[in-house]
């Protein structure tokens, strides 16, 4: 007897019809195994075969390019203190949001020229994904912040967002961001970190 529920914990619509090769109402087969709860939908054509699978592994499938930072990359690497109720993610592309089974998911738009800085990619889970490291996360999520002038609005902001530097920034990354991003709040927090010894010598 042909299998109908894919091993794949990921699966698209054309795989789902290379699996149900030998049956006539494909359409009709798949809307049944979402019924029954033996796929679950993502976004339209893309579907999980489990529900036990970690959210951060999905977002990037679901909406990309894209990579896990802001607060959920933040609180991931233990920067700030509240757990997370979506995961968002930086994008090349428009801003977009999907809501499904396992969450919400948001993606927000950033230069394409500091996209590819300070990107990790976590293998220790059900499925590989991208994930800002601490220094890409703060810029990222700093970037969207309006009104710096000064390193003190560095301080404040950080004691509001409650954030537990970590031993050390990555200078590269402040620097090509600081250029990238265009942003005065990601040059001032560049100078903060050199002000402030931030950055492993």
């Amino acid at each position: 007897m042909q299998k109908s529920v894919p091993d794949e914990p990921l699966v698209d619509t054309s795989y789902m019809r290379h699996v149900l090769a030998g049956v006539s109402d494909q359409r009709g087969k798949i809307a049944r195994l979402l019924e029954t709860g033996e796929l679950i939908s993502l976004r339209r054509g893309l579907y999980a075969s489990r529900r036990d699978l970690d959210p951060l592994c999905l977002a990037g499938s679901i909406y990309g390019p894209s990579y896990i930072s802001y607060e959920t990359a933040l609180s991931w690497h233990g920067m700030i203190p509240e757990g997370v109720a979506e995961v968002v993610s930086a994008t090349i592309k428009r801003a977009a949001s999907f809501e499904n089974d396992f969450g919400r998911f948001r993606y927000q738009p950033i230069p394409k020229s500091v996209y590819p800085v300070g990107i990790l990619r976590v293998t220790e889970s059900d499925l590989p994904f991208l994930i800002a490291s601490p220094t890409k996360a703060l810029i990222d999520r700093i970037a969207r912040e309006a009104g710096f002038r000064s390193m003190a609005d560095v301080a404040r902001w950080l004691e509001g967002m409650r954030v537990e530097l970590p031993s050390g920034l990555d200078h590269g990354q402040l620097i090509e961001c600081a250029d990238g991003y265009g942003r005065p709040s990601v040059r001032w927090l560049l100078r903060y970190a050199e002000k402030n010894r931030l950055i492993p010598s």
